[in-house]
């Protein structure tokens, strides 16, 4: 094992217990982070399967693999995100209305 995959392992091991922290009340994504660091920690270690699974695939080599599932995982996220945001800013605007409502019922009163 070189120096930099020790590093990289050591990182997405620390990545996965992050990962377990701070999705602690939901499991699958407790799951998902830790399995993705899991696959991540094994492609670091046996990079050849990268390559040997792009071929499967029909990609030349296993850093286009990685670097194509890696955008649409990006793009997946930059989307989950926005909506997220989306759905925060709907939720207040809804409580800045109602508390309006309510100051103004009882400023009439």
């Amino acid at each position: 094992m070189t120096s930099i995959q020790g590093i990289l392992i050591a990182c997405f091991v620390v990545a996965a217990i992050l990962g377990s922290i701070a999705f602690r009340t939901r499991l699958a994504c407790r799951l998902l982070a830790v399995l993705l660091c899991l696959a991540a920690v094994i492609f670091i270690l046996f990079p050849d399967l990268t390559t040997a699974i792009a071929r499967l695939l029909g990609v030349g080599r296993g850093t286009d693999l990685v670097l194509y599932v890696a955008l649409v995982a990006g793009i997946h996220a930059i989307l989950l995100l926005y909506r997220r945001t989306r759905d925060l800013e709907r939720k207040i605007t809804g409580q800045i209305r109602a508390m309006a409502l309510r100051d103004a019922q009882h400023k009439q009163q």
